[in-house]
């Protein structure tokens, strides 16, 4: 009875695994999303628009030279009184490979460090991603 549950397991994944192509961890063709919320309010005062910049250029574009956007955000969280706490954010938002996490966490801790921040959140999701150009719409 073992032997046959074994066969059927067996079986089971060699029907299914050609209906989840790149889902194999640590497959570099599998893409993600990554999200780095960067609070601008530090100990020190408000991370001005240069300061910003200056960090996005220096370090964002150098681990990401092919790409990312940032978004302007609200921060919420509930504040050590309790009382919901604000502060105007930015989210770098990353679409690149698999092994793309050290660059960001990297990002992330320089974030952390240069503007005195307590913590950063980093969020990652899997992706399918679909690039629409001028060669992709001419079928070339």
């Amino acid at each position: 009875m073992k032997q046959t549950i074994r066969y059927f397991f067996i079986l089971c994944i060699l029907l299914c695994a050609p209906l989840l192509p790149g889902c194999a961890a640590g497959d570099a063709s599998v893409w993600r999303e990554y999200k780095v919320f960067c609070g601008m309010s530090s100990k020190h005062g408000e991370v001005s628009e240069d300061a910003w910049q200056r960090f996005c250029d220096r370090h964002v574009s150098a681990a990401f030279p092919d790409g990312y956007a940032v978004l302007d955000a609200t921060g919420c969280w509930r504040s050590e009184r309790g009382t919901t706490a604000r502060e105007r954010a930015k989210v770098i938002l990353v679409i690149a490979p698999a092994d793309a996490r050290r660059k960001v966490l990297s990002v992330a801790r320089q974030f952390q460090k240069e503007f005195d921040q307590s913590a950063v959140l980093v969020s990652c999701s899997k992706t399918k991603t679909d690039v629409v150009s001028e060669k992709s719409a001419s079928g070339k």
